[in-house]
């Protein structure tokens, strides 16, 4: 299976360096888990494909779609985007976003 848990300060060091390397680009998109689990209980998914995309406002973004077990987007199902972009809807201060 694709992905592995890491610790705070392995994310603490990714998330910083997006930061210093993009530092006009948004932090962090947010999105409800009714949108995610919507996505999984599709026949057939088995994850999750996370692409990045530009809004219409120039700003980084993400476009979500469902994968089977051969690692195919599920296209014709459900597909998600139009988080909470940070800034402005950030968490409070922590080690991933300051």
């Amino acid at each position: 299976m694709a992905g592995k848990y890491i610790t705070l300060e392995q994310a603490s060091k990714l998330t910083a360096t997006f930061r210093s390397t993009y530092p006009n680009l948004s932090k962090a998109v947010s999105y409800s888990a009714d949108l995610f689990l919507g996505v999984m209980a599709q026949d057939n998914c088995v994850g999750l494909r996370i692409y990045n995309g530009i809004d219409d406002l120039g700003e980084l973004t993400n476009v979500i779609v469902g994968i089977d077990i051969n690692g195919n987007d599920l296209v014709e199902g459900k597909i998600f985007n139009s988080g909470l972009i940070c800034p402005p809807n950030c968490s409070a201060d922590n080690a991933l976003n300051s």
